[in-house]
């Protein structure tokens, strides 16, 4: 099998007790079919301690019961106990994969590193040189796969193109990203009338910064101020959260190559998955509004470390909760307030 990951992957090293916010906490562990197996199978006074841990939720799936939203087996300095009595191989799925993301495409994988680790924004955000790709041949089982392959090819194509067009250092950044709106509107567009041939034809033919629209600030705002209401509607895992959100303001961005590591992270992740469902446009509408509500939230803060806290942040409120996905792709499903235009308008507004 092919496997395709961003260059920094496999510098990312888990950094165990000295994260500041340990992925032990907060979120649901959910334990995979072989691993209970395992744990039911060991012996003494730990083995019950397993036992114990691990109840069935409402969706039918094994996890361990949160104590007091920390995973029983986190210790007060911030290790794993299992991991210390029995040892890397007695991890579960969750957490011996975790912040890593997989998505498979019959022979094809590509795997990246989540912005909801610490460690992991920090590597991703750490170094302004443009982001790069790297495919080797693994020895990975093929997973099987349900996706329309066409579409997959065409996709992979396109987002050859957007990458080349959000790394164009020679323009602002909202300026790419908007030609990246247009250019995955017109594919959505002719994939949908299954004209695939035209789709390819106009990725190899798109011509950046040709796009003439106007823009009305009191229109970005009210349509910021939608997209903040509604990530306030999703559960909150910390306190600060809805804070953070609430202090969020149309503004300017300065650091540009910042924005542009946001963009290739969420493309690289979510685009290629329209293979899937074929939803090519909602996966993008999807991408820009994180970008632009990151963008809200940091505003002006001149602290980098301070601007990676936010982006993990939001990434660990949002991509990491699959309900608070499911509502958020809903809302951009429904509401025009995520119309091309809308998101278009912002980016034209807030440009430098």
């Amino acid at each position: 099998m092919k496997n395709t990951y961003p260059t920094y992957y496999k510098s990312f090293e888990c950094i165990a007790d000295k994260c500041t916010d340990t992925c032990c906490a907060g979120w649901e562990i959910v334990v995979d079919g072989i691993s209970a197996e395992k744990y039911s199978a060991v012996c003494g006074e730990f083995g019950d301690k397993l036992r114990r841990a691990m109840k069935t939720d409402e969706d039918g799936d094994i996890v361990f019961e949160n104590d007091n939203g920390r995973c029983p087996f986190l210790l007060e300095n911030g290790l794993c106990e299992m991991y210390i009595k029995l040892g890397k191989a007695s991890l579960c799925r969750t957490c011996e994969n975790f912040p890593r993301h997989r998505a498979y495409f019959g022979s094809r994988m590509e795997t990246g590193i989540s912005l909801s680790c610490p460690e992991a924004a920090r590597l991703i955000m750490s170094n302004s040189a443009p982001i790069t790709f790297e495919t080797e041949e693994t020895d990975s089982p093929l997973m099987p796969s349900d996706f329309d392959s066409e579409l997959y090819l065409l996709l992979l194509k396109a987002r050859k193109r957007i990458f080349s067009i959000i790394q164009n250092r020679n323009r602002p950044i909202h300026e790419r990203l908007i030609d990246v709106i247009l250019l995955s509107e017109k594919i959505d567009m002719l994939v949908k009338a299954w004209k695939y041939e035209e789709a390819e034809e106009f990725v190899f033919q798109f011509r950046e910064n040709e796009f003439t629209c106007e823009t009305k600030k009191s229109s970005a705002r009210k349509a910021l101020a939608k997209y903040i209401a509604d990530h306030l509607e999703a559960e909150a895992l910390a306190d600060d959260w809805k804070s953070i959100l609430s202090s969020a303001e149309l503004c300017t961005y300065h650091e540009e190559w910042e924005i542009e590591h946001l963009a290739v992270y969420f493309f690289f992740r979510y685009f290629i998955t329209a293979a899937y469902d074929g939803d090519i446009i909602g996966k993008v509408k999807f991408c820009i509004q994180a970008i632009i509500v990151i963008e809200s939230i940091i505003g002006n803060r001149s602290d980098k470390q301070e601007r990676i806290r936010l982006i993990q942040k939001y990434s660990k409120e949002i991509e990491h909760s699959a309900d608070n996905m499911e509502l958020m792709c809903l809302k951009i499903k429904k509401s025009r307030y995520y119309s091309a235009d809308n998101l278009i308008n912002i980016l034209k507004e807030t440009t430098i």
